[in-house]
């Protein structure tokens, strides 16, 4: 996924989600939670944070479509 720096992720926002750790084709996916683990297994729950923090598995986010997802999985979508 591409690595956005501007702005900010909050819960609502709807992103590009790919599976399977980012293998599989992207789909829209809202974001109902965030974790910032700062790389670690768990993390710090937060309402919104800086896209410029959202890389690898430096933030952990819940989705509405049931599953979860590491930063490096999601991007902005695109409007």
């Amino acid at each position: 996924m591409a690595f956005e720096t501007k702005g900010t992720l909050k819960i609502g926002d709807t992103v590009r989600w790919s599976g399977a750790f980012g293998s599989q084709s992207s789909k829209d996916a809202k974001i109902t939670g965030i974790e910032h683990t700062k790389g670690g297994k768990y993390g710090d729950p937060v309402d919104e944070i800086e896209w410029s923090e959202v890389y690898d598995r430096n933030v952990c986010v819940d989705l509405d479509n049931g599953h979860w997802a590491y930063a490096s999985q999601i991007s902005k979508k695109k409007i």
